[in-house]
């Protein structure tokens, strides 16, 4: 998965010229707590999980994806910290919260609009803000299953966004 992110990131950085961006998966990051001197976007995302127990997969739409980011001016250097929040199978007692993947067109979309806070944010540029729709693959219905959600069991989750 970091593989993906990071090409990708990769990609939307190189158009940020005279600075080098690296960008890092960190389950650490707390939603609203960055660090001093860092920034935050959040979002919420379509992603698809699959149980590493009974092999059952499910989608969801409301997978929260944090990012925390930081622009050293001085050393040209800018750092992207995210967190996409797990979770774990309903028809397993013993259920591990599991990572989320995420569709390429869905992870390009979230660095899109991360790199337009990026650009506000750490290079003052005024910017209109894009409307892009996250995609979906396949049937997504039903409640969103707090007990079952790493954000909602966290604290983080707020099911009205």
């Amino acid at each position: 998965m970091a593989e993906q992110w990071n090409t990708a990131f990769q990609n939307w950085a190189s158009e940020l010229e005279g600075d080098e961006w690296t960008l890092e998966l960190d389950d650490s990051i707390v939603p609203d707590k960055p660090q001093k001197g860092w920034f935050q976007y959040i979002r919420k995302a379509f992603a698809q999980f699959h149980c590493s127990l009974c092999k059952r997969s499910w989608p969801s739409k409301r997978v929260q994806v944090v990012f925390h980011f930081t622009l050293n001016s001085s050393l040209h250097r800018g750092t992207v910290k995210v967190r996409g929040f797990k979770q774990k199978c309903r028809r397993c007692t013993t259920a591990q919260m599991e990572a989320p993947s995420f569709l390429s067109e869905n992870i390009d979309i979230l660095l899109e609009k991360l790199m337009e806070r990026i650009r506000i944010r750490c290079y003052k540029e005024e910017r209109p803000e894009t409307n892009k729709n996250l995609y979906f693959k396949g049937r997504v219905e039903g409640p969103h299953e707090a007990q079952h959600c790493e954000a909602c069991l966290k604290g983080f989750c707020n099911k009205n966004n």
